[in-house]
């Protein structure tokens, strides 16, 4: 699991109520990302430009998981785009003024 203290302070005690909420009521939900490195930002959009992963991946520089204001979150053996939880996860974390990525990045989980 990826480490939810490698986030912003300030953004650290809302993604792990949004994790802990997601795990009570789907145990099998995990953080798959982070923060993270520019080199690995730059291996994620490769891969993604290149049509080896379906989840979106930022510009290299312009990422907010570089800048520790961003997670991802999925269900382990779920098809993310089939995951029933994430967008109501989702919901949750808009609502309180968070930013997800919708149907389009059903992982992703930041700030605006």
């Amino acid at each position: 699991m990826a480490d939810l203290r490698s986030l912003q302070p300030w953004l650290q005690p809302w993604a792990w109520w949004i994790f802990n909420y997601g795990q009570s009521i789907n145990p099998k939900l995990t953080v798959t990302s982070a923060r993270r490195s520019t080199w690995d930002q730059i291996r994620l959009f490769n891969r993604y430009i290149s049509g080896q992963s379906a989840i979106p991946a930022a510009t290299p520089g312009t990422s907010k998981h570089e800048l520790g204001e961003a997670f991802d979150m999925a269900s382990i053996g779920v098809d993310p785009f089939e995951d029933p939880y994430l967008p109501w996860l989702g919901y949750w974390w808009q609502y309180y003024g968070g930013r997800y990525g919708g149907t389009r990045d059903p992982v992703h989980f930041g700030v605006r």
